[in-house]
């Protein structure tokens, strides 16, 4: 599985010289999830991703279940302010 990966990578990365690493590193991880999710479904596994602000599972099936609603939690709940210095004790 990974030589595939990889060897598709490098193809695409010999196409494309003038894309930077950034773009590069998006498009790899853009595929190779894409990849991961055909073959999860071909095994008949579950998968987990986030919606929205919700966690979901896709069954084999087609079925969606909603696992937990993500809380939308600032920064500043937590009493830090701009200019703050955080230390590891």
């Amino acid at each position: 599985m990974k030589s595939k990966i990889a060897r598709f990578v490098i193809k695409q990365h010999r196409e494309k010289l003038n894309l930077n690493e950034t773009d590069i590193l998006i498009k790899s991880a853009s595929q190779s999830s894409s990849y991961a999710i055909r073959e999860s479904k071909a095994l008949g596994l579950t998968i987990k991703s986030i919606s929205g602000k919700k966690i979901i599972e896709k069954l084999p099936n087609g079925e969606i279940r909603v696992i937990r609603n993500l809380q939308d939690k600032s920064i500043s709940d937590n009493g830090l302010k701009k200019g703050m210095v955080l230390c590891r004790k």
